[in-house]
């Protein structure tokens, strides 16, 4: 059973826009009604739950609070908020489509008929598309796209504001087909609120900076990685896909069903119960992490959040193994991982989750089964993070951890587990983190899904290795007074269970390296280094630094680092030969722009930016496009507050 509140308190706000929609306009005479019956009908459903469930609603908003954490209290200092000036922060033409005369005027009710599988047209702010070829090119699936269709975007793009950083307006440009009349346009918006089912989400740490705030996604101020080995859970990167839900404990249910294995249901007690409890250490990472870098003038990201570079952190995850709940079920996960037992049915561990979107399509992935029966895989259904109850931002009550795979795989609030021969069919398995060869870009291949060669675009498993200098900060000024040598710090990680062998630093750009101290205070044995190292090194500053500092003169530095893993793979200097469409696996040494200033003392940093756009930058401290918090505050029709209203639920940790 769906945990009742989630399901009244979030997804029915956009489920009475969905229904709406689908009842015909009487001004339409004969025209032919909406036909998104195929997802509608989920939101029919929901409306259906809020009638007859009213009883429950009231008596769940009664749960005792005790149940619930509340957000800790603040550890660093907030960053630095930018002042908005209308000239720098906002782009008055950057989303409005340009004139078109040479276009035909399109009645707006003959938009509205298009609104199906075989035909999906859009306004937005007068102008006319057909995107009937998108059907299944949304990175995010095709329901959202049905949910918006024969409609005007503007007021779904008031919640999904990072879609407004114009290069998405300007890819919609060449599938333009027509013009609405002032009168249409003006009627096209007045009047549609589309539901927000993020007004529960869990109100968040400042220090976690969010890319994107619907759904959240957010990452840690790149200067506290090095703060602590173990990500404060509050800090940790969030990845949502969809809101998050807000699940009763005491209601909460996992299926464990499929091939080979006996179905059964699991409570959160019985999982706490019936299972030793195990706790690995390991770090996670999003397979987009630093999109932003890839984000430029020549060529753009068409996928959300643009990732800036803090989407990875460490953490002490506590729970149960998969392979005794599998064998629990029935699964002779020995006999498999030892090879003996090979079943052409059992080749993936397919998992679903209870946070969906507005049509009540669920988040869904997979991993291979060899990663879930391995003794020493670690593989776990979690229930703690860092000691404590799993946060909800992070999947409480239980999620997967899945070391040393790429963060997508790893569900949180998990609410099926399906033992299967085949992978998730979710597009966040099946399109969304596929690695492209250089050529292959959005607007002419991916968009036109599935692409010809969809066999050169692998799914993403694992990561390779990465590091990242943490300090001194991004567009640092430094106090360099009688300063003779300078410390560097960061982190650094590899996937597939990899371990860091080494990690260089340099002060000039590298040209000249040399090598860092590493720390890890975790033992892991090989293949298992589920956790990141962190690094540190003191280096003295090369004579031409100290002697400008000498006379007075602010000097510019370049750190940078580079990693090598137990594979002797080495992290590349530049992200041209593996540039690719959707953004992942990327690892091109991080640049990091630092000034010292003799008459400062040698304690005090600042930011030596005063258009601070963000708390983390790309590799060398700037945005190469308009960057407006990933659109939430580029637009000048939508800058409300994106979390001015939230409900009680929000202030559940």
């Amino acid at each position: 059973m769906i945990p009742v509140r989630h399901l009244l308190k979030a997804q029915t706000r956009a489920a009475i826009r969905l229904v709406g929609t689908a009842a015909p306009n009487p001004s339409q005479g004969s025209a032919k009604p909406p036909s998104n019956t195929k997802y509608g009908a989920a939101a029919a459903a929901l409306l259906a739950a809020t009638a007859t469930g009213g009883a429950i609603a009231l008596a769940e908003s009664k749960t005792e609070e005790s149940k619930y954490r509340k957000l800790p209290k603040q550890k660093y200092p907030s960053p630095e908020t930018p002042p908005i000036h209308p000239k720098e922060s906002h782009h008055s033409d950057l989303n409005n489509p340009p004139p078109r005369p040479d276009l035909p005027t399109i009645p707006f009710e003959e938009v509205e008929q298009h609104n199906d599988e075989e035909s999906m047209w859009y306004t937005f702010r007068g102008a006319v598309y057909d995107l009937t070829f998108f059907i299944n090119g949304h990175p995010g699936g095709t329901p959202r796209l049905l949910m918006a269709a024969g409609q005007d975007l503007e007021p779904y793009w008031e919640v999904y504001r990072q879609h407004l950083r114009g290069h998405v307006v300007q890819w919609m440009e060449k599938y333009r087909i027509g013009n609405l009349s002032e009168e249409d346009a003006k009627k096209a918006v007045e009047g549609i609120t589309f539901g927000d089912m993020y007004e529960t989400d869990p109100i968040r740490d400042p220090n976690n900076l969010a890319c994107s705030e619907k759904p959240f996604n957010g990452e840690p101020r790149l200067d506290l990685l090095t703060e602590n080995y173990l990500t404060p859970n509050e800090l940790f990167y969030v990845r949502n896909h969809l809101a998050v839900p807000d699940i009763d404990p005491d209601e909460y249910v996992l299926i464990v069903k499929g091939k080979g294995i006996k179905k059964h249901k699991f409570t959160l007690e019985d999982l706490k119960t019936k299972f030793p409890k195990h706790e690995v250490v390991t770090t996670l990472q999003c397979a987009g992490n630093r999109r932003e870098d890839m984000h430029d003038n020549e060529r753009q990201q068409f996928i959300s959040p643009h990732w800036v570079v803090g989407a990875m952190s460490n953490a002490k995850w506590g729970g149960v193994k998969i392979r005794d709940v599998l064998q629990y079920c029935g699964m002779d996960v020995d006999a498999m991982a030892l090879g003996k037992l090979e079943d052409p049915k059992i080749k993936h561990l397919q998992f679903e989750s209870y946070d969906t979107d507005e049509t009540g399509f669920c988040y869904g992935n997979s991993i291979p089964i060899e990663s879930a029966v391995d003794a020493l895989g670690d593989a776990l259904f979690a229930f703690e993070m860092n000691g404590e109850p799993l946060p909800r931002d992070h999947g409480f009550p239980v999620r997967v951890i899945a070391p040393g795979h790429v963060g997508n795989c790893q569900a949180k609030w998990l609410h099926k587990v399906i033992v299967s021969d085949k992978e998730s069919s979710k597009p966040w398995k099946q399109k969304s983190y596929r690695g492209f060869a250089p050529d292959i870009n959005f607007e002419e291949d991916l968009s036109h899904w599935p692409p010809k060669r969809l066999d050169q675009g692998p799914i993403v498993l694992f990561q390779p290795v990465l590091s990242l200098v943490c300090n001194p900060p991004q567009n640092s000024l430094m106090g360099a007074k009688d300063l003779t040598e300078i410390t560097v710090k960061g982190v650094a990680w590899s996937g597939g269970g990899r371990g860091i062998e080494r990690v260089d630093v340099s002060i000039d750009g590298g040209k000249s390296w040399t090598a860092a101290e590493l720390y890890k205070p975790v033992e892991q044995k090989m293949n298992r280094q589920w956790a990141w190292t962190q690094f540190s090194k003191t280096l003295k500053l090369p004579e031409d630094v100290r002697k400008r500092l000498a006379r007075g003169e602010q000097v510019s530095l370049d750190i940078t680092s580079k990693a090598m893993n137990s594979d002797f793979n080495l992290q590349p200097e530049t992200m041209e030969p593996y540039w690719n469409a959707r953004g992942v696996c990327i690892n091109h040494w991080y640049h990091v722009k630092t000034k010292l200033d003799p008459n400062r003392e040698p304690d005090s940093i600042q930011h030596d930016n005063s258009e601070i756009e963000f708390g983390n930058t790309p590799s060398g401290g700037k945005f190469a496009q308009p960057w407006g918090w990933h659109g939430y505050t580029t637009d000048p029709k939508h800058q409300t507050n994106p979390r001015a209203h939230v409900e009680p639920e929000a202030h559940h940790y």
